[in-house]
């Protein structure tokens, strides 16, 4: 009987375990479940904050020192310290306009990232696509007229254009000719 207790519990632990770290890794990343391992906006937002805020971790003790060597030299001279403070004010806008041009720029290497992604993948579907309607237009041609027509009517109208306007002209117009009239206006049209 404890033997089963012991198990059940390392099975819900086990659940528990599986379902925090697939939720965490979905928030991290894009899409874990189609292996698409990008970070998130919020991930690369939260990873340049958090540098931004070790770059003013370790500027902040240098501008301190900055200001009490001043206090040190000038002997306390409340103009020096004004000035100094000024000083400390002019660094911490400084690092606030950093801060928003880190994360500007890492804005923007991630958009151009994903563009970079999408135009590849656009790329190479559109050279697949058209091997595709280059091999099939051939096929179609070696067909009859009437049949390849019945064929090419079941693909949309789009699809069925790029067959047509990829095969001779003569084959082209002679399927054009087997297909309703009606039906060959609409693949023929200007988009």
């Amino acid at each position: 009987m404890t033997e089963k207790i012991a198990a059940v519990i390392i099975i819900i632990v086990s659940f528990i375990m599986v379902t925090v770290a697939i939720a965490y890794l979905n928030l991290r990343y894009n899409n874990i479940f189609a292996f698409d391992f990008t970070p998130t906006q919020e991930a690369v937002e939260h990873n340049t904050e958090k540098q931004v805020d070790d770059l003013k971790a370790t500027l902040r003790p240098e501008i301190e020192q900055q200001v009490f060597d001043s206090l040190k030299v000038v002997g306390f001279d409340s103009a020096s310290v004004i000035n100094t403070n000024k000083k400390v004010l002019l660094l911490e806008d400084s690092i606030a306009v950093l801060q928003n041009t880190i994360l500007k720029l890492s804005r923007e290497k991630t958009t151009l990232e994903a563009t970079n992604t999408q135009n590849e993948e656009k790329s190479e579907s559109n050279e697949e696509y058209q091997k595709w309607i280059k091999d099939t237009s051939k096929f179609y041609e070696s067909m009859e007229s009437a049949k390849a027509a019945k064929i090419i009517l079941k693909y949309s109208d789009n699809i069925a254009k790029d067959i047509l306007y990829s095969m001779k002209k003569k084959k082209a117009a002679e399927i054009l000719a087997e297909i309703n009239p009606e039906i060959a206006k609409r693949i023929t049209r200007v988009p």
